[in-house]
């Protein structure tokens, strides 16, 4: 069996002040974690369970800290659109039952290889790729299940796509503060 480089992405306010707040939370709170990479505002990590440690971390009292997003990891893959689809598709029959809808939302760039070239392609073409093939039904505003996909450099070299499959809920994802007033939990 393959393993993953990481398998939790934590998102924060920019600063170094920030990264060392949520670093600190982070050795605290997830004991059994290993930081692989950081780059502005992204801290990846290695953990034994990544749902748990979403929900270990849910409880920590969060909302006091820098931390923007917990996104918990299924797989990784290359950037291009057939493997990702590949990923997805596999993952996805393995989790939902055919009568669970779902939604697709891609955060960053993925591409699609052709006779020697290599093409950068629109998010909404990607999505209808990728869903192409699931038979479920897809529900906009409130899915049973997310389809995250997130793009990101690993190591400023390697670029990657992180793959998500989950319940909404199962992202921790926090409203960015107003003036003098608090961060709340909201869904992702």
């Amino acid at each position: 069996m393959r393993k993953d480089p990481f398998n939790l992405i934590v998102t924060h306010f920019p600063g170094y002040d920030n990264y060392v707040v949520v670093r600190e939370k982070l050795k605290k709170v997830l004991e059994d974690s290993r930081i692989v990479d950081t780059s502005q505002s992204v801290i990846l990590l290695l953990v034994n369970d990544p749902y748990e440690s979403v929900e270990k971390l849910r409880k920590s009292e969060l909302s006091s800290s820098p931390v923007l997003r917990v996104i918990p990891v299924d797989a990784v893959t290359d950037v291009f659109v057939d493997r990702i689809r590949d990923a997805v598709h596999e993952i996805f029959r393995r989790k939902a039952s055919p009568s669970e809808t779902f939604k697709i939302k891609i955060d960053g760039r993925v591409y699609r290889r052709g006779e020697g070239e290599i093409e950068r392609i629109h998010r909404s073409e990607a999505i209808d790729f990728i869903a192409k093939g699931l038979d479920n039904p897809v529900n906009l505003d409130e899915p049973d299940w997310l389809i995250y996909i997130k793009t990101l450099r690993m190591y400023r070299a390697t670029e990657l796509a992180s793959i998500t499959i989950c319940r909404p809920s199962q992202i921790i994802s926090f409203a960015p503060r107003e003036e003098g007033g608090e961060e709340v939990e909201k869904e992702f």
